[in-house]
């Protein structure tokens, strides 16, 4: 088993550079173009493990990702106990149904214009105050 090696602040734009490379300056994620955009040196923020170099907008959705997933599910949950089985299950559900389309469209789909709905807007209305009495 290999020892656990921590970094330090003054080793990360080198090593940044050498993951980089490994990468061939590409996102892990989306495969876009490193250069010039903003980047993250991706890391599991349970363990600390260094994952590798993602575009900002990558780094922001995993985590946005995982973290709307977890909160609104019971602690006893997939999602909660393995993630990354959740998100496995959840890409072979989406591939299976888009390969096997059920043909039954949702009624919030509008098959004339090809996309879905707009959502109804309801206004909500703040009670007004009551008018105070003058004496």
């Amino acid at each position: 088993m290999t020892a656990l090696r921590e970094l330090k602040d003054t080793d990360l734009p080198k090593y940044r550079r050498s993951i980089a490379i490994k990468q061939k300056y590409l996102c892990g994620i989306c495969g876009c173009s490193l250069g010039g955009v903003r980047t993250a040196l991706d890391h599991c923020h349970s363990k600390g493990h260094l994952r590798g170099m993602l575009c900002s907008q990558c780094n922001q959705a995993e985590g946005r990702m995982r973290k709307s997933a977890q909160i609104r599910v019971q602690s006893t949950h997939l999602i909660r106990s393995d993630f990354i089985q959740w998100m496995k299950n959840l890409i072979d559900y989406l591939e299976h149904h888009d390969q096997h389309p059920s043909k039954v469209i949702h009624p919030t789909y509008d098959l004339k214009k090809g996309k879905q709905k707009p959502k109804k807007r309801t206004v909500k209305r703040t009670a007004k105050p009551k008018p105070t009495k003058r004496k």
